[in-house]
Protein backbone atom coordinates (compact mmCIF):
# COMPACT_ATOMS: atom_id res chain seq x y z
CA UNK A 1 0.00 0.00 0.00
CA UNK A 2 1.24 3.35 -1.18
CA UNK A 3 2.34 5.70 1.85
CA UNK A 4 1.84 8.95 -0.10
CA UNK A 5 -0.91 11.26 0.42
CA UNK A 6 -3.92 10.82 -0.98
CA UNK A 7 -6.84 13.67 -2.64
CA UNK A 8 -10.24 12.58 -3.86
CA UNK A 9 -10.84 15.14 -6.96
CA UNK A 10 -14.24 15.55 -8.36
CA UNK A 11 -13.70 15.78 -12.07
CA UNK A 12 -16.64 16.30 -14.25
CA UNK A 13 -17.28 16.51 -17.92
CA UNK A 14 -16.35 19.92 -18.77
CA UNK A 15 -14.13 21.02 -21.36
CA UNK A 16 -12.14 23.19 -21.15
CA UNK A 17 -11.16 21.92 -17.87
CA UNK A 18 -11.41 18.33 -18.44
CA UNK A 19 -12.48 16.77 -22.23
CA UNK A 20 -14.45 13.97 -22.20
CA UNK A 21 -13.23 13.29 -26.11
CA UNK A 22 -10.29 11.08 -25.01
CA UNK A 23 -10.16 7.36 -25.37
CA UNK A 24 -10.98 7.30 -21.79
CA UNK A 25 -11.99 9.93 -18.94
CA UNK A 26 -10.69 10.67 -17.14
CA UNK A 27 -7.11 10.77 -18.41
CA UNK A 28 -4.79 12.84 -15.94
CA UNK A 29 -1.78 12.65 -17.99
CA UNK A 30 -1.23 14.14 -21.64
CA UNK A 31 -0.68 11.24 -23.69
CA UNK A 32 -0.45 11.07 -27.66
CA UNK A 33 -4.58 10.13 -27.52
CA UNK A 34 -5.06 12.51 -25.72
CA UNK A 35 -3.00 15.68 -26.03
CA UNK A 36 -6.08 17.78 -24.32
CA UNK A 37 -7.23 15.93 -21.07
CA UNK A 38 -8.27 19.52 -19.98
CA UNK A 39 -6.60 22.42 -18.57
CA UNK A 40 -7.14 22.35 -15.13
CA UNK A 41 -6.60 18.76 -15.03
CA UNK A 42 -2.70 19.54 -16.51
CA UNK A 43 -2.58 21.61 -13.29
CA UNK A 44 -3.78 19.57 -11.15
CA UNK A 45 -1.55 16.71 -11.77
CA UNK A 46 1.58 18.80 -12.06
CA UNK A 47 0.89 20.10 -8.32
CA UNK A 48 0.04 16.47 -7.15
CA UNK A 49 2.96 15.13 -8.98
CA UNK A 50 5.46 17.97 -7.30
CA UNK A 51 3.59 16.97 -3.50
CA UNK A 52 4.06 13.47 -4.31
CA UNK A 53 0.40 13.24 -3.88
CA UNK A 54 -2.08 10.02 -5.40
CA UNK A 55 -5.03 12.00 -6.97
CA UNK A 56 -8.24 9.75 -6.51
CA UNK A 57 -11.17 10.52 -9.11
CA UNK A 58 -14.47 11.05 -7.87
CA UNK A 59 -16.31 11.45 -11.49
CA UNK A 60 -19.89 13.11 -11.56
CA UNK A 61 -22.19 10.97 -14.06
CA UNK A 62 -22.78 15.14 -15.28
CA UNK A 63 -22.81 15.66 -19.55
CA UNK A 64 -21.13 18.16 -21.19
CA UNK A 65 -23.42 21.41 -20.21
CA UNK A 66 -25.79 19.80 -18.07
CA UNK A 67 -22.59 20.11 -14.92
CA UNK A 68 -24.43 21.46 -11.56
CA UNK A 69 -20.88 23.47 -10.04
CA UNK A 70 -22.88 24.04 -6.64
CA UNK A 71 -26.02 26.13 -5.56
CA UNK A 72 -26.56 27.08 -1.36
CA UNK A 73 -29.43 25.90 -0.89
CA UNK A 74 -31.86 27.20 1.89
CA UNK A 75 -31.45 24.48 4.00
CA UNK A 76 -27.80 25.81 4.15
CA UNK A 77 -26.52 22.40 2.19
CA UNK A 78 -24.74 22.95 -1.56
CA UNK A 79 -26.08 21.18 -4.22
CA UNK A 80 -23.54 19.78 -7.30
CA UNK A 81 -20.01 19.41 -7.16
CA UNK A 82 -19.62 21.48 -4.16
CA UNK A 83 -22.14 19.54 -2.28
CA UNK A 84 -19.50 16.92 -3.18
CA UNK A 85 -16.81 18.72 -0.48
CA UNK A 86 -19.20 19.69 1.99
CA UNK A 87 -20.51 16.32 2.50
CA UNK A 88 -17.00 14.65 2.41
CA UNK A 89 -17.37 13.20 -0.64
CA UNK A 90 -13.99 14.57 -2.08
CA UNK A 91 -11.13 16.81 -0.87
CA UNK A 92 -11.25 19.31 -4.05
CA UNK A 93 -12.81 20.19 -6.95
CA UNK A 94 -10.81 19.67 -10.78
CA UNK A 95 -12.44 23.17 -12.02
CA UNK A 96 -11.55 26.63 -11.41
CA UNK A 97 -14.04 28.97 -8.99
CA UNK A 98 -14.33 32.62 -7.92
CA UNK A 99 -14.38 33.24 -4.74
CA UNK A 100 -17.51 35.03 -3.19
CA UNK A 101 -18.09 35.69 0.16
CA UNK A 102 -21.12 33.22 0.59
CA UNK A 103 -18.52 30.19 -0.88
CA UNK A 104 -15.60 31.29 1.68
CA UNK A 105 -18.13 30.71 4.56
CA UNK A 106 -18.53 27.07 3.49
CA UNK A 107 -14.97 25.97 1.64
CA UNK A 108 -11.45 26.68 1.59
CA UNK A 109 -9.70 28.56 -1.49
CA UNK A 110 -6.48 28.07 -2.50
CA UNK A 111 -3.65 30.52 -3.84
CA UNK A 112 -5.01 32.44 -6.99
CA UNK A 113 -3.79 30.06 -10.17
CA UNK A 114 -4.42 32.58 -12.57
CA UNK A 115 -6.66 35.62 -13.34
CA UNK A 116 -9.47 35.55 -16.10
CA UNK A 117 -11.61 38.08 -18.03
CA UNK A 118 -15.44 38.29 -17.66
CA UNK A 119 -17.03 38.56 -21.44
CA UNK A 120 -20.00 39.68 -22.71
CA UNK A 121 -21.14 37.50 -25.59
CA UNK A 122 -24.10 38.75 -27.74
CA UNK A 123 -24.82 38.50 -31.09
CA UNK A 124 -23.40 40.96 -34.00
CA UNK A 125 -25.12 44.20 -34.10
CA UNK A 126 -26.85 44.78 -38.21
CA UNK A 127 -26.83 47.52 -39.93
CA UNK A 128 -29.59 48.76 -41.56
CA UNK A 129 -30.56 52.17 -43.57
CA UNK A 130 -32.22 53.31 -40.44
CA UNK A 131 -28.80 53.00 -38.91
CA UNK A 132 -26.23 54.53 -41.00
CA UNK A 133 -28.73 57.47 -41.75
CA UNK A 134 -27.14 58.93 -38.17
CA UNK A 135 -23.60 58.63 -39.52
CA UNK A 136 -23.11 62.61 -39.54
CA UNK A 137 -24.40 62.83 -36.47
CA UNK A 138 -22.18 60.14 -34.41
CA UNK A 139 -19.60 62.91 -33.36
CA UNK A 140 -21.85 64.05 -30.99
CA UNK A 141 -24.28 62.31 -28.60
CA UNK A 142 -28.25 63.13 -28.42
CA UNK A 143 -27.78 65.64 -25.13
CA UNK A 144 -24.80 67.34 -26.98
CA UNK A 145 -27.63 68.05 -30.09
CA UNK A 146 -30.30 68.69 -27.84
CA UNK A 147 -28.21 71.27 -26.01
CA UNK A 148 -27.05 73.07 -29.04
CA UNK A 149 -30.51 73.38 -30.05
CA UNK A 150 -31.48 74.86 -26.90
CA UNK A 151 -28.70 77.42 -26.86
CA UNK A 152 -29.45 78.09 -30.37
CA UNK A 153 -32.80 79.12 -29.72
CA UNK A 154 -32.11 80.99 -26.39
CA UNK A 155 -29.32 82.84 -28.22
CA UNK A 156 -32.29 83.85 -31.10
CA UNK A 157 -34.39 84.91 -28.64
CA UNK A 158 -31.93 87.52 -26.82
CA UNK A 159 -31.14 88.69 -30.37
CA UNK A 160 -34.38 89.49 -31.08
CA UNK A 161 -35.10 91.11 -28.21
CA UNK A 162 -32.24 92.81 -28.68
CA UNK A 163 -33.07 94.00 -32.26
CA UNK A 164 -36.72 94.99 -31.13
CA UNK A 165 -35.13 97.70 -28.37
CA UNK A 166 -32.40 98.75 -30.84
CA UNK A 167 -35.57 99.43 -33.23
CA UNK A 168 -37.37 101.62 -30.51
CA UNK A 169 -34.68 103.20 -29.86
CA UNK A 170 -34.24 104.28 -33.70
CA UNK A 171 -30.95 102.41 -33.78
CA UNK A 172 -32.28 100.20 -36.88
CA UNK A 173 -34.48 101.09 -39.60
CA UNK A 174 -36.72 98.25 -39.40
CA UNK A 175 -37.59 95.02 -37.08
CA UNK A 176 -37.38 91.71 -38.88
CA UNK A 177 -37.88 88.85 -36.84
CA UNK A 178 -37.41 86.56 -39.07
CA UNK A 179 -34.62 87.74 -40.75
CA UNK A 180 -32.57 87.33 -37.67
CA UNK A 181 -33.48 83.79 -37.42
CA UNK A 182 -31.61 83.26 -41.15
CA UNK A 183 -28.72 85.49 -39.83
CA UNK A 184 -28.55 83.70 -36.63
CA UNK A 185 -28.39 80.08 -38.90
CA UNK A 186 -25.72 81.71 -41.34
CA UNK A 187 -23.79 82.16 -38.20
CA UNK A 188 -24.23 78.64 -36.32
CA UNK A 189 -23.27 77.37 -39.82
CA UNK A 190 -20.01 79.67 -40.00
CA UNK A 191 -21.24 81.86 -43.08
CA UNK A 192 -22.29 85.06 -40.83
CA UNK A 193 -23.84 87.74 -42.57
CA UNK A 194 -22.65 91.08 -43.65
CA UNK A 195 -26.24 92.52 -42.54
CA UNK A 196 -25.95 90.73 -38.77
CA UNK A 197 -25.06 94.16 -37.21
CA UNK A 198 -25.92 94.98 -33.46
CA UNK A 199 -25.69 98.57 -32.64
CA UNK A 200 -25.39 98.61 -29.07
CA UNK A 201 -22.77 97.00 -26.59
CA UNK A 202 -25.70 94.34 -25.51
CA UNK A 203 -26.29 92.72 -28.77
CA UNK A 204 -22.22 92.58 -29.46
CA UNK A 205 -21.09 90.65 -26.82
CA UNK A 206 -23.82 88.41 -27.38
CA UNK A 207 -23.15 88.15 -31.05
CA UNK A 208 -19.15 87.88 -29.54
CA UNK A 209 -20.26 84.59 -27.61
CA UNK A 210 -22.41 82.90 -29.48
CA UNK A 211 -20.08 83.18 -32.72
CA UNK A 212 -16.66 82.15 -30.17
CA UNK A 213 -18.50 79.19 -28.58
CA UNK A 214 -21.13 77.90 -30.48
CA UNK A 215 -20.29 78.76 -34.18
CA UNK A 216 -16.97 78.69 -33.67
CA UNK A 217 -15.32 76.10 -30.54
CA UNK A 218 -18.09 73.55 -31.26
CA UNK A 219 -18.30 73.81 -34.94
CA UNK A 220 -14.57 73.20 -35.45
CA UNK A 221 -14.37 69.93 -32.73
CA UNK A 222 -17.38 68.56 -35.01
CA UNK A 223 -16.02 68.75 -38.17
CA UNK A 224 -12.55 66.85 -36.54
CA UNK A 225 -14.50 64.32 -35.03
CA UNK A 226 -17.31 63.84 -37.68
CA UNK A 227 -14.20 62.70 -40.17
CA UNK A 228 -12.92 60.53 -37.85
CA UNK A 229 -16.24 58.89 -36.97
CA UNK A 230 -16.87 58.25 -41.37
CA UNK A 231 -13.21 56.70 -42.16
CA UNK A 232 -13.30 54.26 -38.86
CA UNK A 233 -15.29 51.09 -39.07
CA UNK A 234 -18.62 50.88 -37.07
CA UNK A 235 -17.82 47.18 -35.67
CA UNK A 236 -20.09 44.52 -34.97
CA UNK A 237 -20.15 45.10 -31.42
CA UNK A 238 -23.49 46.18 -30.47
CA UNK A 239 -21.53 48.01 -27.35
CA UNK A 240 -18.00 48.96 -26.84
CA UNK A 241 -17.83 48.71 -23.22
CA UNK A 242 -20.03 47.60 -19.48
CA UNK A 243 -21.34 51.13 -19.08
CA UNK A 244 -22.54 51.03 -22.38
CA UNK A 245 -24.29 47.53 -21.84
CA UNK A 246 -25.60 48.67 -18.35
CA UNK A 247 -27.31 51.44 -20.39
CA UNK A 248 -28.62 49.42 -22.88
CA UNK A 249 -29.99 46.86 -20.06
CA UNK A 250 -31.70 49.52 -18.40
CA UNK A 251 -33.21 50.81 -21.40
CA UNK A 252 -34.66 47.54 -22.06
CA UNK A 253 -33.06 47.15 -25.59
CA UNK A 254 -30.83 44.30 -24.54
CA UNK A 255 -31.73 41.61 -21.74
CA UNK A 256 -29.17 39.99 -19.62
CA UNK A 257 -29.45 36.05 -19.32
CA UNK A 258 -27.74 32.96 -18.11
CA UNK A 259 -28.74 29.28 -17.16
CA UNK A 260 -26.78 29.39 -13.90
CA UNK A 261 -27.40 32.00 -11.35
CA UNK A 262 -24.60 30.19 -9.00
CA UNK A 263 -22.41 31.79 -10.88
CA UNK A 264 -20.24 34.08 -9.00
CA UNK A 265 -21.13 37.08 -11.73
CA UNK A 266 -24.82 36.34 -10.52
CA UNK A 267 -23.80 36.35 -6.93
CA UNK A 268 -22.09 39.31 -6.96
CA UNK A 269 -24.47 40.39 -9.01
CA UNK A 270 -26.92 40.37 -5.47
CA UNK A 271 -24.51 41.35 -3.03
CA UNK A 272 -21.23 43.29 -4.61
CA UNK A 273 -20.82 46.49 -3.60
CA UNK A 274 -18.66 47.57 -6.17
CA UNK A 275 -20.08 50.19 -9.25
CA UNK A 276 -20.47 47.80 -11.44
CA UNK A 277 -22.78 45.72 -10.32
CA UNK A 278 -24.35 48.67 -8.06
CA UNK A 279 -25.51 49.97 -11.62
CA UNK A 280 -26.19 46.64 -13.36
CA UNK A 281 -28.14 46.30 -10.32
CA UNK A 282 -30.42 48.92 -10.47
CA UNK A 283 -30.60 48.31 -14.29
CA UNK A 284 -31.83 44.57 -14.32
CA UNK A 285 -34.28 45.40 -11.11
CA UNK A 286 -36.63 46.90 -14.03
CA UNK A 287 -35.19 44.59 -16.75
CA UNK A 288 -34.42 41.24 -14.59
CA UNK A 289 -31.84 38.68 -15.33
CA UNK A 290 -33.60 36.05 -18.55
CA UNK A 291 -32.78 32.54 -17.07
CA UNK A 292 -32.87 30.17 -19.58
CA UNK A 293 -32.78 26.41 -20.24
CA UNK A 294 -29.71 27.04 -23.28
CA UNK A 295 -27.65 30.23 -22.36
CA UNK A 296 -27.26 31.32 -26.42
CA UNK A 297 -30.18 32.32 -28.10
CA UNK A 298 -29.64 32.79 -31.71
CA UNK A 299 -32.55 35.06 -31.88
CA UNK A 300 -33.02 38.14 -29.89
CA UNK A 301 -31.20 40.83 -28.14
CA UNK A 302 -29.68 38.70 -25.16
CA UNK A 303 -25.72 39.32 -23.79
CA UNK A 304 -24.35 36.41 -21.66
CA UNK A 305 -21.80 37.01 -19.39
CA UNK A 306 -19.18 34.23 -19.36
CA UNK A 307 -14.96 34.18 -19.00
CA UNK A 308 -12.77 33.05 -21.08
CA UNK A 309 -11.59 29.64 -19.21
CA UNK A 310 -15.26 28.60 -19.41
CA UNK A 311 -17.46 25.65 -21.57
CA UNK A 312 -19.58 29.02 -22.65
CA UNK A 313 -16.87 30.72 -24.31
CA UNK A 314 -16.16 27.10 -26.17
CA UNK A 315 -19.41 26.88 -27.20
CA UNK A 316 -20.11 30.34 -28.50
CA UNK A 317 -16.84 29.50 -30.35
CA UNK A 318 -18.82 26.67 -32.24
CA UNK A 319 -21.43 29.14 -33.39
CA UNK A 320 -21.81 32.17 -36.05
CA UNK A 321 -22.11 35.69 -35.81
CA UNK A 322 -21.22 36.20 -32.01
CA UNK A 323 -18.72 38.87 -30.68
CA UNK A 324 -17.30 39.46 -27.56
CA UNK A 325 -16.87 42.62 -25.17
CA UNK A 326 -14.74 42.86 -22.59
CA UNK A 327 -14.03 46.40 -22.20
CA UNK A 328 -14.48 47.65 -18.88
CA UNK A 329 -14.64 44.63 -16.68
CA UNK A 330 -11.54 44.20 -14.71
CA UNK A 331 -9.98 40.60 -14.34
CA UNK A 332 -11.12 38.11 -11.69
CA UNK A 333 -8.76 35.55 -10.03
CA UNK A 334 -8.83 31.92 -10.53
CA UNK A 335 -8.74 29.00 -7.77
CA UNK A 336 -8.99 25.66 -6.51
CA UNK A 337 -11.58 24.71 -4.43
CA UNK A 338 -11.26 22.46 -1.19
CA UNK A 339 -13.44 21.47 1.83
CA UNK A 340 -13.13 23.46 4.69
CA UNK A 341 -10.07 23.75 6.81
CA UNK A 342 -8.47 21.00 4.42
CA UNK A 343 -5.07 20.35 5.95
CA UNK A 344 -2.91 20.42 3.13
CA UNK A 345 -3.59 24.30 1.82
CA UNK A 346 -0.75 25.81 2.76
CA UNK A 347 1.43 22.81 0.90
CA UNK A 348 -0.43 23.01 -2.08
CA UNK A 349 -0.34 27.01 -2.57
CA UNK A 350 3.58 26.59 -2.06
CA UNK A 351 3.61 24.23 -4.90
CA UNK A 352 1.17 26.89 -7.39
CA UNK A 353 3.71 29.50 -6.82
CA UNK A 354 6.51 27.13 -7.43
CA UNK A 355 4.81 26.03 -10.93
CA UNK A 356 3.91 29.12 -12.34
CA UNK A 357 5.47 29.53 -15.23
CA UNK A 358 4.27 25.48 -16.40
CA UNK A 359 0.41 26.85 -15.36
CA UNK A 360 0.68 29.99 -17.18
CA UNK A 361 2.05 27.75 -20.25
CA UNK A 362 -0.48 25.33 -20.12
CA UNK A 363 -2.96 28.37 -19.94
CA UNK A 364 -1.12 29.44 -23.52
CA UNK A 365 -1.69 26.00 -24.68
CA UNK A 366 -5.29 26.05 -23.94
CA UNK A 367 -6.82 29.33 -25.06
CA UNK A 368 -4.40 31.54 -26.36
CA UNK A 369 -2.78 29.43 -28.89
CA UNK A 370 -5.46 28.86 -31.00
CA UNK A 371 -5.85 25.16 -31.23
CA UNK A 372 -9.16 23.52 -32.91
CA UNK A 373 -10.30 22.14 -28.94
CA UNK A 374 -14.08 21.89 -30.43
CA UNK A 375 -16.68 22.02 -33.20
CA UNK A 376 -15.44 24.16 -35.46
CA UNK A 377 -18.55 26.01 -37.52
CA UNK A 378 -18.52 26.97 -41.21
CA UNK A 379 -19.39 30.52 -40.64
CA UNK A 380 -19.57 33.04 -43.32
CA UNK A 381 -16.31 34.30 -43.81
CA UNK A 382 -16.13 38.59 -44.04
CA UNK A 383 -13.35 40.88 -43.54
CA UNK A 384 -12.43 42.09 -39.99
CA UNK A 385 -13.63 45.46 -38.84
CA UNK A 386 -11.46 46.63 -36.11
CA UNK A 387 -12.94 49.86 -33.95
CA UNK A 388 -9.76 51.22 -34.76
CA UNK A 389 -9.34 50.51 -38.73
CA UNK A 390 -9.87 53.40 -41.05
CA UNK A 391 -11.05 52.55 -44.30
CA UNK A 392 -11.99 55.17 -47.60
CA UNK A 393 -15.25 56.45 -47.53
CA UNK A 394 -18.26 54.81 -48.71
CA UNK A 395 -22.06 54.97 -49.91
CA UNK A 396 -22.79 54.00 -46.39
CA UNK A 397 -20.84 56.12 -44.65
CA UNK A 398 -22.07 58.95 -46.07
CA UNK A 399 -25.46 58.31 -47.38
CA UNK A 400 -26.59 59.94 -44.08
CA UNK A 401 -24.84 63.37 -45.30
CA UNK A 402 -26.40 62.74 -48.76
CA UNK A 403 -30.07 62.16 -47.42
CA UNK A 404 -30.14 65.62 -45.19
CA UNK A 405 -28.96 67.07 -48.69
CA UNK A 406 -32.06 65.49 -50.12
CA UNK A 407 -34.53 66.62 -47.33
CA UNK A 408 -33.49 69.93 -47.20
CA UNK A 409 -33.62 70.73 -51.18
CA UNK A 410 -37.37 68.63 -50.75
CA UNK A 411 -38.38 71.27 -48.41
CA UNK A 412 -36.71 74.24 -50.41
CA UNK A 413 -38.89 72.77 -53.37
CA UNK A 414 -42.16 72.45 -51.30
CA UNK A 415 -42.05 76.10 -50.03
CA UNK A 416 -41.57 77.54 -53.60
CA UNK A 417 -44.35 75.61 -54.71
CA UNK A 418 -46.65 76.79 -51.59
CA UNK A 419 -45.35 80.72 -51.99
CA UNK A 420 -45.97 80.50 -56.11
CA UNK A 421 -49.39 79.36 -54.77
CA UNK A 422 -49.61 81.96 -52.09
CA UNK A 423 -48.40 85.01 -53.82
CA UNK A 424 -51.45 83.51 -57.19
CA UNK A 425 -54.26 83.63 -54.82
CA UNK A 426 -53.34 86.76 -53.08
CA UNK A 427 -53.44 88.19 -56.35
CA UNK A 428 -56.79 86.54 -57.14
CA UNK A 429 -57.80 88.04 -54.00
CA UNK A 430 -56.60 91.16 -54.72
CA UNK A 431 -58.59 91.44 -58.38
CA UNK A 432 -61.42 90.34 -56.51
CA UNK A 433 -61.81 93.06 -53.89
CA UNK A 434 -61.11 95.71 -56.68
CA UNK A 435 -64.39 94.33 -58.07
CA UNK A 436 -66.19 94.79 -55.56
CA UNK A 437 -65.47 98.06 -55.18
CA UNK A 438 -68.35 100.74 -54.80
CA UNK A 439 -67.10 102.70 -57.67
CA UNK A 440 -67.78 98.91 -59.81
CA UNK A 441 -70.49 100.57 -62.07
CA UNK A 442 -68.11 103.30 -63.61
CA UNK A 443 -65.27 100.95 -63.35
CA UNK A 444 -67.33 98.25 -65.73
CA UNK A 445 -68.25 101.53 -68.21
CA UNK A 446 -64.77 101.97 -68.03
CA UNK A 447 -63.82 98.51 -68.70
CA UNK A 448 -66.34 98.35 -71.80
CA UNK A 449 -65.04 101.59 -73.28
CA UNK A 450 -61.72 100.01 -73.37
CA UNK A 451 -63.02 97.03 -74.64
CA UNK A 452 -64.84 98.51 -77.66
CA UNK A 453 -62.23 101.00 -78.46
CA UNK A 454 -59.05 99.17 -77.69
CA UNK A 455 -56.81 98.59 -81.15
CA UNK A 456 -56.35 94.43 -79.53
CA UNK A 457 -59.07 92.26 -80.38
CA UNK A 458 -60.51 89.58 -77.88
CA UNK A 459 -62.47 86.66 -78.93
CA UNK A 460 -63.99 86.38 -75.12
CA UNK A 461 -64.59 89.03 -72.92
CA UNK A 462 -61.77 88.12 -69.96
CA UNK A 463 -62.92 90.06 -67.34
CA UNK A 464 -60.27 89.83 -65.45
CA UNK A 465 -57.74 90.48 -68.40
CA UNK A 466 -60.06 93.53 -68.57
CA UNK A 467 -59.02 94.94 -64.98
CA UNK A 468 -55.63 94.81 -65.60
CA UNK A 469 -55.78 96.74 -68.72
CA UNK A 470 -57.95 99.58 -66.29
CA UNK A 471 -55.48 99.33 -63.86
CA UNK A 472 -53.08 100.00 -66.56
CA UNK A 473 -54.73 102.59 -67.79
CA UNK A 474 -55.32 104.25 -64.71
CA UNK A 475 -51.53 104.21 -64.20
CA UNK A 476 -51.16 105.51 -67.48
CA UNK A 477 -53.53 108.61 -67.23
CA UNK A 478 -52.07 109.53 -63.74
CA UNK A 479 -48.52 109.98 -64.60
CA UNK A 480 -49.55 112.07 -67.66
CA UNK A 481 -51.41 114.30 -65.31
CA UNK A 482 -48.23 114.83 -63.09
CA UNK A 483 -46.42 116.11 -65.75
CA UNK A 484 -49.06 118.24 -67.47
CA UNK A 485 -49.19 119.68 -63.27
CA UNK A 486 -44.97 119.61 -63.72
Amino acid sequence: MSSRRQLRVVLARNPPDAFANCPIFPTLDVIVQCPFPGWTIEVLKMIGDSLKWDIIPVVTPTIVGGLDWGTLKENSTWSGVLGYLQNGTADAAALMYQKTDMRNEFFEFSYPVTNVQPVFVVRKKTENLGSVLWNAFKPFSMEVWLCLLASLILNLFVMIAISRVEFKLLFRERFRPFEMLWHVVQLQLDEKSDDMLFYTLGGNIVLFVFALLQSGILIEVYKGMLLTALITSNGDNPFANADEMIKLIGEKKYHLTTNYMGNWYFDDLQHSDQAHFVKLRAATSSNPVCICCVGFRDTGKYIYPIQQDSLAMQMSKERCNYVYVSDGMPQVSSFFVFTKNFSGIEEFNRQIIMNQAFIQRTFNKYFNQGFKLGFIPKCEVTEEAQSDATKPLDIESIIGVFTIGAFGISASLIAFVVEIYHYWHMRIVARRARMRDPWNVRNLARIAQIHFTTSQQYSDIDVMRLVDALNASSSSQSSSDESSSI
